[in-house]
């Protein structure tokens, strides 16, 4: 695996477009970790749920969980599930030989999977989509998943030399995709043009758009309030996906879920025609040491790459009184990015697909009949494999 993962690195620093490219300038990567994760979905139309659920009839004599149907069966034909994997973003890199898929349709492995399995690519942000087609199924539960390895980096930045670098006549063509909307970041609403023109005073361009990226991050950061961990679980804590809704939402409560936040700093960001995207990956619970699904962000500035920052990890530390020449925590210098696996650019597939409930990164297209209600249950697990192989010098 280290061979391949170097081999990767060395071959796709050369030829990786800025999407994905490694950092350079005063920004850099370091310190790799070398990861396996697994992403499982469930799908079931029956649920199990706690004796004292009030939708189910109780007895004394019951100690187990019972079910309940949520609807009827799934009848699927000719039915894609997609699931996002980024071969190499600006700090992980993802072994192409390790990836690996499976496919139950009831109790029953799909094992024609293997000769269906295929990636797509072309999709923003050098992103390619995992397919999993379905032949044709009635029941009432799917599950699948996927995997791989990867490894994951941290990054630093200085600040000093960040700030002399200046607007540029035009952004590369392969950064637009982090100028237009998406789904949950409508970046074109005009009320992410009024918070630029409020925040800049009208004078954003005389400004380097590091420091001009900062002050909108600010604003965003101690003007927009937090509440819960941006998941959402259901009664027996499980894990249905994530808890969002978007930034023009957020904007209007003042208040939003950490997700949300880093939707709206991707939103006014790209209202100040600074490219910038989410990155939607997942992260161990330091304390409870279960995996979560986490948002962070990033934006291009042309001469170093895509600069991380962690809007929710700078809530809290004195944002209003720092000077913006001056190194911020989680800002361009995060030294436990490499404890993260980025996943997807998107919440949603960049994709003509849907997902039944919270969104989860997968989606998939449920052919031919609409399907009946369902819950979806997430698994991620991640095996940490030691250190990674550092950039070439």
């Amino acid at each position: 695996m280290t061979k391949l993962i170097a081999m990767a690195v060395v071959a796709l620093t050369v030829m990786t477009p800025p999407a994905g490219r490694p950092p350079v300038g005063p920004l850099e990567r370091h310190s790799p970790k070398v990861y396996d994760m697994r992403y499982e979905v469930t799908l079931s139309t029956v649920v199990p749920y706690r004796q004292d659920d009030p939708r189910l009839p109780r007895s004394p004599l019951e100690t187990s969980p019972r079910s309940i149907e949520w609807g009827g069966v799934f009848q699927l034909r000719d039915t894609p599930i997609v699931m996002p994997i980024v071969y190499q973003g600006s700090y992980h890199a993802v072994d192409p030989d390790s990836i690996a898929a499976v496919l139950w349709l009831g109790d029953k492995q799909d094992l024609g999977l293997p000769g269906r399995f295929r990636m797509e690519s072309g999709l923003p942000y050098h992103t390619h989509l995992a397919v999993l087609p379905i032949v044709e199924f009635t029941g009432r539960t799917v599950r699948w998943n996927v995997s791989y390895r990867m490894q994951s980096f941290s990054a630093r930045i200085d600040d000093v030399r960040a700030a002399e670098i200046a607007w540029p006549r035009e952004w590369p063509d392969e950064v637009a995709d982090g100028l237009t909307p998406q789904m949950y970041i409508e970046s074109s609403d005009p009320g992410f043009t009024e918070i630029v023109e409020r925040v800049s005073q009208g004078q954003l361009r005389l400004v380097p758009p590091y420091l001009a990226a900062k002050d909108l991050v600010r604003h965003c950061v101690e003007n927009i309030g937090v509440s819960g961990d941006g998941l959402d679980r259901g009664r027996m804590k499980i894990l249905h996906g994530m808890e969002l809704v978007g930034a023009r939402e957020t904007a209007k409560a003042g208040r939003g879920g950490p997700h949300d936040l880093v939707c709206i700093c991707v939103a006014v960001l790209r209202a100040a025609n600074i490219p910038a995207r989410p990155v939607i990956g997942v992260m161990k619970h330091e304390k409870r040491g279960d995996k979560r699904l986490v948002s962070w962000a990033e934006f291009y500035l042309p001469g170093a790459g895509w600069v991380p920052f962690d809007p929710v990890e700078m809530k809290g530390k004195g944002l209003r009184h720092r000077d913006v020449r001056k190194p911020w925590p989680e800002f361009g210098t995060m030294k436990d990015l490499n404890k993260r696996i980025p996943m997807a650019y998107h919440y949603m597939p960049p994709r003509a697909v849907e997902a039944p409930q919270a969104p989860a990164l997968w989606g998939w297209d449920p052919r031919p009949n609409d399907p009946p209600s369902a819950e979806q249950r997430i698994v991620i697990s991640t095996v940490s494999r030691g250190s990674g192989v550092p950039d070439p010098r």
